[in-house]
């Protein structure tokens, strides 16, 4: 297989970190990938200035050595680590280190359950906001029935409705609200209807 067309996809396209590194650990180049999840960094940045947490802990060296990927956390542009699983490699004949990480998968099962417990709560009080506007809106239609001036007869007390229409007052609360009348008679009006 051709050496460029291994280093092109690497380099632009390959769905994983690289990182070219000197012998003290200072990156000399990383791929497409690398920049998109952790941002352009500044020229001669050691590997070491990427990590979190770990300080001057980790030796370059030693991790050539390990078998199994070490598991790394990168400072990513928005501030928050991103675990990676990197295995180191020495190049060829050459003074330089090769280093490939790729996502952790627990990392990715707790984001994905995150997120999918994000989308239930925000599904949940969206319908919630739905409801109360629902709620709100109908209020509001009952406060406009009942705003503004109410034509009504000084004698009869019958109200004119929006047909031009007179129609008892009873009649008019009843359409207009959802207030239930009763019937009764006040004693100024038990003494001049009933003084038996």
């Amino acid at each position: 297989m051709d050496s460029r067309l291994v280093h092109n996809y690497v380099m632009y396209h390959a769905p994983f970190l690289f990182f070219t590194l000197d012998r003290s650990g200072r990156i000399l180049e990383k791929n497409d990938y690398a920049i998109k999840l952790l941002g352009k960094k500044p020229a001669s940045l050691s590997f070491q200035e990427v990590l979190v947490d770990f300080g001057g802990r980790f030796d370059l060296d030693e991790a050539l050595h390990f078998l199994d990927p070490v598991l790394l956390n990168l400072a990513s542009p928005t501030g928050l680590p991103r675990s990676f699983y990197f295995n180191f490699l020495e190049s060829g004949d050459t003074e330089l280190i090769l280093a490939f990480g790729h996502t952790d998968i627990e990392d990715l099962a707790l984001m994905q359950d995150e997120i999918t417990g994000l989308n239930q709560e925000l599904s949940n009080l969206t319908r919630e906001l739905h409801k109360k506007n629902a709620q709100l809106r109908q209020a509001l239609d009952q406060v406009k029935k009942l705003k503004g001036i109410v034509p009504i007869c000084m004698h009869c007390h019958k109200i004119r409705n929006d047909e031009e229409i007179w129609e008892r007052l009873e009649a008019y609360i009843s359409e207009h609200t959802e207030a239930e009348l009763s019937h009764g008679i006040c004693p100024e009006c038990m003494e001049k209807y009933y003084p038996e």
